[in-house]
């Protein structure tokens, strides 16, 4: 998995209505065919979110596949400019390449550290959807969930995920502290509800319990939390912790 981080000096405008934008962009620079396949898929392989600095802007792209990395990665690094509908062309400053491979996600796992405390940043725009309703406060089932479908799916080929583990990973989670506030992501005329802000939860149990929380977290800030991730919600961040 590839994380690219392109900076450009700040563009005064929506975090959100660029994060759509720059999605349309990164469209642009793939097949058709392969983007009709993509529509096709349970769960995207790819994540992208806008962060607006003081200074600058900075869009993230995450390829979370071989497959996806192969059809764009070199393409994307050869961006020098990039045009975004009705706003002036926009000059990229600098680009960024960070990497998260399998052999570091199995590291974290069987790593010994013992970590009790999780604390989750929500940078862009999160929701859930269950039940065919929007949920607008996160619940420890919704974000296992979403992280184990997500791994399941991209890296080891497996559409469902194990509802066993899930109860498990629920019950023995508890958010102990939270600071978050109701947010919108607009996508064209549609308005969906979501939140941001922080969230810090304790796991009680093994090691090995507490390290599969952490190597999951780990790879939701590669491919973010709950729906739309695609488009730009969800983009996550773990706060590091010495506890």
């Amino acid at each position: 998995m590839k994380k690219l981080v392109f900076t450009f000096k700040r563009i005064d405008h929506p975090a959100q209505d660029l994060a759509v934008k720059f999605h349309g962009f990164l469209m642009e620079q793939l097949d058709s065919d392969y983007v009709d396949y993509l529509h096709q898929q349970q769960t995207n392989p790819y994540a992208t979110k806008v962060i607006q600095g003081k200074e600058n802007t900075q869009w993230v792209v995450h390829l979370l596949t071989d497959d996806l990395e192969d059809k764009v990665f070199m393409t994307l690094l050869q961006i020098k400019e990039v045009s975004l509908n009705d706003l002036p062309k926009l000059s990229v400053e600098k680009v960024e390449i960070q990497e998260l491979g399998t052999d570091k996600l199995l590291e974290i796992f069987n790593s010994e550290e013992n970590q009790t405390y999780f604390s989750i940043i929500f940078e862009t725009p999160t929701g859930f959807k269950s039940q065919g309703s929007y949920v607008i406060f996160p619940s420890m089932r919704l974000i296992f969930q979403s992280l184990m479908q997500k791994y399941g799916r991209l890296v080891e080929n497996q559409p469902e995920i194990e509802e066993d583990t899930l109860d498990y990973l629920s019950e023995h989670s508890t958010i102990t502290n939270y600071r978050l506030e109701t947010s919108y992501f607009r996508v064209h005329r549609q308005r969906i509800p979501a939140f941001r802000g922080k969230l810090t939860f304790k796991v009680q149990g093994a090691k090995t319990l507490k390290a599969y929380v952490k190597m999951l977290l780990t790879f939701g800030e590669y491919s973010g939390l709950g729906m739309k991730t695609s488009l730009g919600m969800g983009g996550i961040k773990l706060e590091e912790r010495k506890d």
